[in-house]
């Protein structure tokens, strides 16, 4: 079985996201949170998980039929938000307030999914680039308040294609490998 997901890279942030991430871990590096590397940054369209090798050719087809009837977009990053509750926040990530063209995106792959036999994906569409994964919070009041204080950020990206990875799980963070690129 390959591990794999839907995704477009997200390599290069900003100068000024990049300052605001670095100034956010530099707050919060008493807390135990797994940063994100650059090289394996993006931006999920869609998880399959646990996936036979021999579904991958219809996979490539699905993801080819997709991107034929979408053109290439630009989204704004134009917030940080956390996921999870007040109480137990569980990742700290970059988002948009408007992303309808990668939704559409999404809805145009997802039918073509399901027909390879995918389970749904349950739950609110929420585009966004991960920052870090909470493990534990040494103070939460500090961490909300970090959160809080975060300056507005404005990042366009374009997004011309997107990409089947394999994901390898490893104890110093994910490997991720190409294995089909498809340009919208």
């Amino acid at each position: 079985m390959k591990r794999l997901f839907v995704a477009t890279p997200i390599i290069t942030l900003s100068a000024e996201i990049q300052k605001v991430s670095a100034d956010l871990r530099f707050r919060l590096r008493h807390d135990d949170i797994v940063w994100v590397k650059d090289e394996v940054r993006h931006l999920t369209l869609r998880f399959l998980g646990a996936t036979p090798p021999q579904q991958v050719p219809s996979i490539r087809k699905a993801l080819e039929k997709a991107c034929a009837q979408n053109q290439p977009f630009t989204l704004t990053i134009n917030k940080i938000g956390v996921f999870g509750s007040h109480y137990h926040p569980e990742v700290i990530w970059l988002g948009f307030d408007h992303f309808e063209p990668f939704q559409k995106l999404f809805e145009d792959l997802e039918p073509k999914l399901q027909g390879l036999g995918f389970e749904p994906n349950y739950g609110n569409f929420v585009p966004h680039i991960t920052l870090g994964r909470i493990k534990s919070l040494h103070d939460k009041r500090k961490f909300w308040e970090s959160i809080e204080s975060i300056p507005s950020v404005s990042q366009n990206l374009n997004i011309s294609e997107i990409i089947l990875y394999q994901s390898f799980l490893h104890k110093d963070g994910p490997e991720y490998k190409v294995i089909e690129r498809t340009p919208l």
